[in-house]
């Protein structure tokens, strides 16, 4: 089987799980770039090893999309709705 594959295995990395994750949401390219940058910060810290890459990149891009919310100008809001 390894030499039908031609020996080419590898875990996923947090930043494929953020670009399928990105895409679901429908996040812009600054929330994703944000989330991105949050991945990269516990890279040198131990103690984030015990965190999946999947959940890594769910909750840089959960945070991103917190700090950096979609705009939607006044107009677009139906009667009754508020920011």
């Amino acid at each position: 089987m390894l030499s039908t594959l031609d020996f080419n295995i590898s875990s996923p990395s947090s930043f494929r799980f953020l670009e399928r994750f990105g895409k679901l949401a429908n996040a812009n390219s600054k929330q994703v770039c944000l989330a991105r940058y949050l991945i990269e910060l516990p890279l040198i810290e131990y103690r984030m090893l015990k965190h999946s890459p999947s959940n890594q990149a769910a909750s840089a891009l959960y945070l991103a999309m917190k700090i950096l919310p979609r705009y939607f100008p006044s107009h677009h809001l139906k009667d009754g709705e508020h920011q």
